[in-house]
């Protein structure tokens, strides 16, 4: 089991699905979800690449995800969101 020191959390409509996405490809990994205070989190790990992906981001660096992955990691954050929300 991964420490908590070594996840990133991360709650960020666009970087959330990103870091997914990326996690499809090998890249990381997602390590669940949880709800505090009505808020969604999401966990990555190791959080020193999460961080690392999160300012290539930014910086527009590669890594290029392939759209598909993109975009089934933007429709699996948006599903989570509406069903926490349906839960509240």
């Amino acid at each position: 089991m991964k420490k908590l020191i070594d996840l990133h959390i991360e709650n960020d409509k666009i970087l959330a699905p990103f870091l997914l996405a990326a996690s499809f490809n090998g890249l990381l990994m997602f390590q669940g979800s949880f709800k505090d205070n009505g808020v969604l989190y999401w966990r990555f790990s190791p959080k020193d690449i999460s961080q690392k992906l999160t300012e290539d981001f930014y910086m527009k660096r590669e890594p290029h995800l392939p759209a598909r992955d993109l975009f089934e990691a933007i429709d699996t954050f948006w599903k989570q969101i509406y069903e926490m929300k349906g839960r509240q």
